[in-house]
C-alpha cells in the first residue's frame, strides 16, 4: 500500500531535499529521494507540478526549491556529459 502524505509533509521533503542541493553539498536527486520516502521515482516531481501544493510555499521557499532543481539538473547534465567522453 503507498504512503499517503499530507501537504505539510510534502513541504517538509521537498525542502529536506533542496537543503541537500547547498553551495557545496552534491544533493540527491529526485529518483533517489522519491524511492526512499517508499514512492515511485516521480514522487516528488509529481509534487513540484502541484500547483495547489506550491501555492502555499513562501516565495523563499519557491526559490530554495528553483534553485536546488538547477542545481541537480546542471550536475545531471555534467555526469551525462563527462559519461559520454
Amino acid at each position: 500500500m503507498p504512503v499517503r502524505y499530507r501537504s505539510e509533509e510534502k513541504v517538509r521533503h521537498l525542502l529536506k531535499w533542496a537543503a541537500g542541493w547547498g553551495d557545496e553539498s552534491p544533493g540527491e536527486s529526485l529518483w533517489s529521494y522519491s524511492l526512499r520516502l517508499g514512492g515511485s521515482h516521480a514522487l516528488l516531481n509529481g509534487w513540484l507540478k502541484n500547483p495547489k501544493l506550491l501555492s502555499t510555499l513562501t516565495q523563499e521557499e519557491r526559490h530554495i526549491l528553483s534553485e536546488a532543481r538547477r542545481r541537480a539538473h546542471n550536475a545531471r547534465r555534467g555526469t551525462l556529459a563527462s559519461a559520454s567522453r
